[in-house]
């Protein structure tokens, strides 16, 4: 695994890298249902949860 960085190039925390993966696998197999167990399971592992925000410009959600 190499070393994960937001898209401001700052180095990303490792607990945000494994909940962001978890987002995509859960948004990839089963959309926004897919997106909500994401959350939770990243939650309960102590990874926090992904909140997207609706700004198509923001540098750290597009």
């Amino acid at each position: 695994m190499g070393v994960f960085r937001n898209r401001n190039s700052e180095r990303m925390d490792p607990r945000e890298a494994v909940a962001r993966r978890l987002q995509q696998a859960g948004r990839t197999v089963a959309g926004e249902t897919g997106s909500k167990v994401a959350n939770v399971v990243s939650a309960a592992i102590g990874c926090g949860r992904i909140e997207l925000c609706g700004d198509p410009n923001c540098p750290n959600c597009s």
